[in-house]
């Protein structure tokens, strides 16, 4: 492992500083939170996943055998109830009204990772084409101009499975350790099965690059992604994420639909037309909510990425997978969902992509002779802007559209004490 400027882990450190404050002044919270905080309680508490008796309600939960069970996947509870465990053992309690536990437990797997996942990111750059001057810049950017900052302050598992997509990205670039590349990337897949796209692309990309002795990242992978089916095996009688079953969600009180009110229907429970799915797949990048919109500088990384593989550059290979992959993946919400995410400050699904944009994009910096480009400046600017006022409130109502900036301002701005939080 290469030196890392001693300057580096001091901004690194000050990031995390900055998320533990917010996640301990704001600790924002949705059903998506909740339902892995109440998991989290049952697994410590009562040594089992059903959540029946846990103290946070939740609409994101199935009915198996008469028990209620989160619907997500169940590494970061898992991972959660690991940090639950000690604190629960001296007194701290994780339940709504008592909210010491919950900041410390929110960060550890949201605020924590996200910092790793940065160093990670760090570390990887030191193996791309990206000079030495920039690439302070690109991890400032990443980390600050996009959504990692407020997802970072929040129980989600979409920073989680970035952080360690960004960890298995530099265990792949680094060369000689495909084993924890494939173990990360397998990982993500567990924490975000959507996410088993970009476990192909990296395994493929290793074949393509070493041949048969990329069977360990393989190996790796099989060993953390088959406990997860035999968990789902166990609780649901089939190895089908339960997110999948729409069948465990027809249970009395559950404001889900399999099909018909397209407000509360599952995704992946119905396809939509194709005349729909144009229209809402655009809307996903640059409508009242769109990803693009909410990280103004990922249009810069995509056009390093359109460079790098244009010129044949460093893992152009692999540039040209995750573009390969990232488009799947919009599809397939585009025609599976119907709610860009719900309540979400953006749409939360795309997360993940954002250290590998910024990996394979960043070599656009070295056309930059002394420095950026002013519209480069704007749009990261912009960015930043975006990520701050995304930390007042990463699970806004979803028809502010575009003024939901703003809005999380306004309503920051006239809650009672504000500007006093840190002195509470």
């Amino acid at each position: 492992m290469r030196g890392f400027p001693a300057l580096h882990i001091r901004l690194l450190l000050g990031y995390g500083a900055l998320l533990f404050a917010a996640t301990l002044v704001f600790q924002r919270m949705s059903a998506h939170s909740t339902s892995r905080l109440a998991t989290i309680e049952s697994l410590v508490e009562r040594k089992t996943f059903a959540i029946d008796r846990a103290s946070y309600e939740t609409i994101d939960k199935v009915l198996v055998d008469g028990h209620y069970y989160s619907h997500q996947p169940p590494l970061q509870a898992i991972a959660g109830a690991a940090v639950y465990y000690p604190l629960w053992l001296v007194g701290f309690r994780l339940e709504p009204g008592r909210m010491t536990a919950y900041p410390m437990v929110t960060f550890a797997v949201n605020g924590l990772m996200t910092t790793v996942g940065l160093l990670f990111f760090g570390w990887a750059l030191e193996w791309s084409e990206v000079s030495e001057r920039w690439r302070l810049a690109v991890m400032a950017s990443l980390a600050c101009g996009t959504l990692l900052l407020p997802f970072g302050t929040t129980m989600n598992g979409h920073g989680f499975s970035a952080a360690l997509i960004a960890m298995g990205l530099y265990f792949y670039v680094r060369g000689g350790r495909l084993f924890w590349a494939g173990l990360l990337f397998g990982l993500a897949a567990a924490s975000d099965h959507a996410l088993l796209v970009f476990f192909g692309v990296f395994g493929l990309g290793a074949v393509i690059r070493i041949g048969k002795a990329a069977a360990e990242f393989f190996v790796a992978g099989a060993l953390v992604l088959l406990p997860v089916g035999v968990y789902y095996y166990a609780v649901g009688h089939s190895f089908a994420p339960l997110a999948v079953r729409p069948e465990l969600f027809a249970y009395q009180g559950s404001v889900w639909s399999p099909s018909g009110d397209i407000q509360h229907r599952l995704t992946g429970a119905a396809w939509n037309s194709w005349q729909f799915a144009a229209t809402y797949g655009l809307s996903l990048l640059v409508g009242p909510h769109g990803f693009l919109i909410y990280n103004p500088a990922s249009c810069l990384a995509l056009y390093g990425m359109a460079v790098v593989i244009r010129r044949r550059m460093k893992y152009w290979i692999e540039a040209v997978g995750v573009a390969a992959a990232s488009c799947m993946l919009i599809v397939y919400y585009a025609f599976a969902s119907v709610n860009s995410s719900g309540s979400s400050y953006s749409v939360r699904w795309f997360i993940p992509f954002l250290p590998l944009w910024w990996f394979f994009g960043a070599p656009v910096v070295n056309g930059w002779a002394r420095r950026a480009p002013w519209w480069v400046v704007a749009l990261c600017t912009v960015s930043l802007f975006y990520a701050l006022a995304g930390i007042l409130n990463p699970w806004p109502l979803p028809d502010l559209g575009y003024s939901t900036p703003w809005a999380n301002i306004v309503e920051e701005a006239h809650r009672p004490h504000f500007g006093w939080y840190l002195l509470r």
